[in-house]
């Protein structure tokens, strides 16, 4: 009863405190990359593309995401924080609703569309074998076999306040995170010092019922993690 009465601002708030509180107490808070003035020039690149189909406000989100992105660099050891780099994605900054995975259900909220930058991130950091200290599935298979335009297990959901997508660059040189907007293409590229080796990702699917499915994530044929999702009824999936 108290949790229905207590303003979302406040609970976020509350959440982000627990979040930060946590983060000092087991030393990631004190790895976190920021933004540097000055930064390597870092000529390898590793490349992943993913379909694109983005509405006006979905687009500016992105847009306005990308560059905070951009402007930090990862030193070896340094951890990449979603949310830590981007901020609070409120109006102030730019930020405005397009529709997004909420609770299991599709609505317009501030931001929106954000997750596809975060999977991108996170499907990237897989094929640099990166330490992924967090990440979140959705809880959703919103997408049918016709519709999707990534492998299901490769999604990293980001809510603010509550997930957050963590990676340490365990490499031994700096790493930054560049994005390329083409036609109806998102490009993301991995820029490094040393070149990396791309490792062998996999998303098997298992079927637990007719409502819900397992995904095991392998590099180099290595579970790595697994994501447990509920599929949507035909009527209701995602097409766009």
């Amino acid at each position: 009863m108290i949790k229905r009465i207590i303003p979302y601002y406040i609970k976020v708030r509350l959440h982000l405190t627990k979040r930060i509180v946590l983060s000092v107490i087991n030393g990631q808070y004190f790895f976190f990359a920021k933004k540097k003035h000055h930064l390597n020039s870092l000529t390898n690149t590793l490349k992943l593309q993913q379909e694109l189909k983005p509405n006006e406000a979905k687009m500016k989100n992105l847009l306005i995401a990308i560059k905070y992105i951009e402007s930090i660099q990862i030193n070896p050891n340094e951890i990449f924080s979603f949310w830590h780099t981007i901020g609070n994605p409120s109006k102030s900054k730019g930020f405005v609703k397009s529709r997004s995975l909420v609770n299991g259900n599709l609505k317009d909220s501030l931001g929106g569309g954000l997750c596809q930058l975060s999977g991108l991130i996170y499907y990237i950091s897989l094929y640099a074998n990166l330490e992924i200290l967090e990440r979140h599935s959705h809880s959703v298979d919103i997408y049918t076999d016709e519709t999707r335009f990534t492998p299901l297990g490769s999604d990293a959901t980001v809510a603010y306040g509550y997930k957050d997508l963590k990676i340490r660059n365990n490499l031994k040189g700096p790493i930054r995170f560049s994005f390329l907007i083409e036609e109806k293409y998102l490009i993301i590229n991995l820029m490094h010092s040393s070149l990396i080796k791309k490792n062998k990702v996999e998303f098997r699917e298992n079927e637990i019922d007719k409502e819900t499915v397992e995904v095991d994530t392998l590099i180099n044929n290595e579970l790595v993690n697994r994501s447990k999702y509920k599929r949507l009824v035909p009527n209701n999936a995602y097409s766009a």
